[in-house]
């Protein structure tokens, strides 16, 4: 692994995270419309799914790459 790889990697998860929550706020809208229980029941999970790809942390080994291991 290299410093390209870490930042892709940070990139790529960035970028699921961008695109589950728009997703996740539209489901929750319909089902908060349509079906309130069902809707949410979609929707919170992603919703959480996306909060994690966003704020995730780097990896231990792309850490120990950049030199902030610390």
């Amino acid at each position: 692994m290299n410093k390209i790889d870490c930042t892709s990697e940070k990139l790529s998860s960035r970028a699921l995270g961008f695109l589950l929550l728009p997703l996740a706020l539209v489901i929750a809208f319909i089902g908060a419309l349509i079906l309130p229980i069902i809707g949410f029941f979609f929707a919170v999970p992603l919703v959480l799914m996306s909060a994690v790809l966003l704020f995730a942390p780097e990896s231990k080994a792309c850490r120990l790459i950049r030199g902030n291991a610390g």
